[in-house]
């Protein structure tokens, strides 16, 4: 039988982790030792580019989120469900400035005076918020369950976002989107047959892209065998992985690493991990592994204790987009993956990814703090279930009383 959420009558201490003032100080302890953590690490890989140059701007980044994400911990998240629309048009506008030469020379950054955005990071985070709103309506009006009307509109999405980001190029971001879609249909409850099917029929597509750019395949080539050239395609990994190696278990001391002196390419954003590998060890490398796991972990428990079902979807997905990055950067410096140009969130330098991870974050308080004051949404009953053929934990029962095996529904949902 699914677990019964606490009585709203119950006070918020009792109600979840966060404590009377509904705030998840765990959650927030971690994100804050991340950002403490990749401020130091970039003011060391960044020594090569003059003293405290780098640093002052991911102070400034750091300063900025930590502001957004205590305002966001304060909103109330079911307030987004008025203007997830209006978020994702204000983000794929943005992200199509890009394409203007005079805002954005390099094709990826707006340059707007002495300050420039990657409004493809803020493209990420209106992702989520739309598909969690709108499955949440999808799956309240019945249409989930209908591949025209439930995951369709979702795959057309995907394939507008995947052009911009094939044409700016950035392959990997086709990659991330592709993976947020498919993890919040999975988790609003799309039957699987709508998810396997489309991710095999893309495969082909996304392998015919990979190959048909000369650096993309260059990649590839270098991840099979990154000994074949290790002074072009391959160098990058051969740098990383020396790093890594040459730090051992507590690492050549903070400050001392000396790969990161024009050895390592993008030392203190793509392959910042190679740079603590070095400097703190193994230890160093496992702690970061550490506090990526307890995030998500963290994040997971705030999204089964949300209040309503769009909680539910915003916080799986914003833990599951943090959790889904960390682990290919990670992957990427010690060479289980390809060379993605995906940096470490939280760690790696870069103003536009601290400053939304962490309102990513300030989200994820918000929900908590909803799921402290609210309770969890309670589960449905075993009656309520069978009169409307829904599921209990993850069987449902049909006419005859005969159980077949399907996911949990969301919570504060009925059936479909």
């Amino acid at each position: 039988m699914g677990r019964r959420g606490p009585s709203r009558s119950q006070p918020a201490s009792l109600a979840g982790p966060a404590g009377a003032s509904g705030m998840d100080f765990p959650l927030l302890g971690l994100a804050v030792a991340l950002t403490l953590l990749g401020l130091v690490m970039v003011a060391s890989a960044g020594q090569p580019l003059g003293p405290g140059r780098l640093f002052l701007r991911q102070l400034v980044a750091a300063l900025l989120g930590l502001a957004l994400l205590l305002g966001l911990a304060r909103l109330d998240h079911s307030r987004l469900l008025t203007y997830d629309g209006a978020l994702l048009l204000v983000a794929v506008g943005l992200t199509l400035l890009t394409f203007v030469p005079a805002l954005a020379p390099d094709g990826l950054w707006l340059e707007l005076g002495p300050l420039s955005f990657q409004p493809t990071e803020l493209l990420k985070l209106a992702l989520i918020v739309f598909l969690a709103a709108s499955l949440t309506r999808k799956r309240e009006r019945g249409e989930l369950e209908r591949f025209t009307t439930g995951a369709l509109p979702c795959y057309a999405l995907w394939a507008v976002l995947s052009l911009i980001a094939v044409l700016q190029p950035d392959f990997a971001l086709v990659v991330v989107y592709g993976a947020i879609v498919a993890f919040m249909l999975f988790m609003a409850g799309a039957p699987l047959r709508h998810l396997v099917g489309p991710a095999l029929a893309a495969l082909p597509l996304m392998g015919l892209l990979l190959w048909l750019a000369p650096y993309r395949r260059e990649r590839l080539l270098a991840y099979l065998n990154p000994f074949a050239d290790p002074q072009g395609s391959g160098y990058h990994v051969l740098q990383s992985l020396t790093a890594l190696g040459s730090g051992g278990l507590l690492g050549r001391g903070l400050g001392a690493g000396r790969e990161k002196w024009l050895y390592l390419p993008s030392a203190y954003n793509d392959f910042i991990v190679a740079v603590i590998g070095e400097e703190m060890g193994l230890l160093g490398t496992l702690l970061v592994v550490g506090l990526f796991v307890a995030l998500g972990w963290r994040g997971w428990r705030i999204a089964r204790r949300a209040p309503d079902a769009f909680g539910f979807l915003l916080a799986s997905g914003i833990t599951f987009a943090l959790s889904f990055q960390a682990a290919i950067n990670l992957g990427v410096a010690v060479g289980a993956l390809p060379v993605t140009g995906l940096t470490l969130p939280f760690v790696s330098y870069g103003g536009s990814s601290l400053v939304v991870s962490l309102a990513m974050v300030g989200l994820l308080l918000s929900v908590a703090r909803a799921g402290a004051e609210r309770g969890p949404a309670p589960t449905p009953t075993v009656a309520s279930l069978r009169a409307k053929g829904g599921t209990v934990g993850c069987h449902s029962t049909g006419p005859g009383g005969r159980g077949r095996h399907r996911r949990p529904l969301l919570p504060g949902l009925g059936a479909p």
